[in-house]
């Protein structure tokens, strides 16, 4: 709060310092600085800002981890790799002001709205802010929205895309919710490698989450594969991170006498799995990135939404179908509210779910076993 009060008191120094506004923006700054499934998400907004501007030199501000899922894509033309633990205290917020200033942005869209973020961009002169607002808008946002140009506050239960196309349909920018991603054809090598078949014939099984709070667990995986080998006698794709593999390993020596069992967790860079996903039938997993992944590329899909809320982000193919679990404490994780950690200590929209309830909407989706 101490710095919002500084931003103000010295705002009339800020306005001689800040750049000029142009009729067309030169120079767009896109911030998202979330996770793997929501920088997916906002690849749409890219999509729009570059049919709306296309002269325009757009630079996305975002975390490191999704830097493989916008590298190369048309639509950017920089990045801006950041990280919140960088902008903690006076200096850090500063550092991050002179990084924006840098760049000489004259258009800022901020998906991911933040105080530190708000902050650098008025200290950086940024001309014209708009912004998505949480939720619930506290003190703190309705103080600083008096600086911004434009912002939106988010409707509760409200697809957050429904939300960005209200702020940008403001400014005659249309939205639509087509997701896109970079593809390195390693990826295609590496299914070879793997002996997948290069027809959509493989089921993939995302095995954890960044959020643990999500996760299904190993003993509710391995009843699932053994469930899913049941039905088809196609490769089950274990897919996962590197951070993932001891699980992967867990799960595979404990099913030795199942056969066409794939352990790919750690084999692929996130611009590599495009190549998996448009080889699988059927994609499993919880509210994570791999879910919104497979989604990008229309896998048939079920979604285990465990805390989170699908009717404020969730994905959005032609064949979805979600296992939801509704204790009383359901929904408690938000797009702008995102707990790592059960309240109540027993994870129970999670823990409810059986191998059977993802079956049943996997044999709902009517993929050819």
């Amino acid at each position: 709060m101490a710095y919002l009060l500084l931003t103000w008191l010295l705002y009339p120094v800020l306005l001689l310092l800040q750049g000029h506004r142009r009729t067309q923006p030169q120079r767009i700054l896109l911030i998202q600085t979330a996770k793997i499934g929501d920088m997916l998400c906002a690849t749409p907004v890219l999509r729009a800002l570059r049919q709306a501007f296309p002269a325009a030199r757009i630079t996305v501000m975002h975390a490191p981890v999704t830097a493989p899922i916008i590298e190369g894509l048309p639509e950017v033309d920089a990045r801006l790799p950041v990280q919140s633990a960088g902008w903690k205290g006076l200096r850090g917020k500063l550092a991050l002001a002179r990084r924006v200033r840098s760049g000489r942005h004259d258009l800022a869209v901020v998906l991911s709205p933040s105080l530190p973020v708000l902050l650098a961009l008025v200290w950086a002169g940024v001309p014209i802010r708009w912004s998505l607002l949480p939720t619930r808008v506290g003190r703190t946002f309705r103080w600083i929205s008096p600086l911004l140009a434009d912002s939106e506050p988010h409707r509760h239960g409200e697809l957050v895309l429904d939300t960005t196309a209200r702020l940008l349909g403001r400014h005659d920018i249309v939205l639509r919710y087509v997701k896109t991603m970079a593809e390195s054809p390693q990826g295609e090598l590496l299914c070879d490698a793997l002996g997948l078949p290069a027809s959509p014939r493989c089921v993939g099984l995302a095995i954890s989450s960044a959020n643990k709070l999500k996760e299904l667990g190993e003993d509710k995986l391995v009843s699932l594969i053994l469930g899913l080998r049941q039905r088809t006698a196609s490769p089950i794709v274990l897919v996962g991170g590197p951070e993932d593999r001891p699980v992967a390993d867990a799960i595979v020596a404990r099913l030795p006498s199942v056969p066409g069992l794939v352990n790919s967790a750690g084999a692929f860079r996130l611009d590599e799995l495009p190549a998996l996903m448009r080889r699988c039938k059927l994609f499993i997993g919880v509210d994570s990135g791999l879910t919104y992944m497979a989604d990008t590329f229309n896998v048939p899909l079920v979604s285990v939404v465990g805390p989170t809320d699908p009717r404020e982000q969730r994905p959005m193919g032609p064949q979805v179908r979600f296992v939801i679990k509704r204790p009383p404490c359901y929904p408690c994780a938000f797009v702008f509210n995102a707990p790592y950690g059960c309240h109540t200590g027993t994870r129970a929209c999670i823990a409810t779910v059986s191998a059977e309830d993802i079956l049943r909407e996997a044999d709902a989706l009517e993929v050819k076993w």
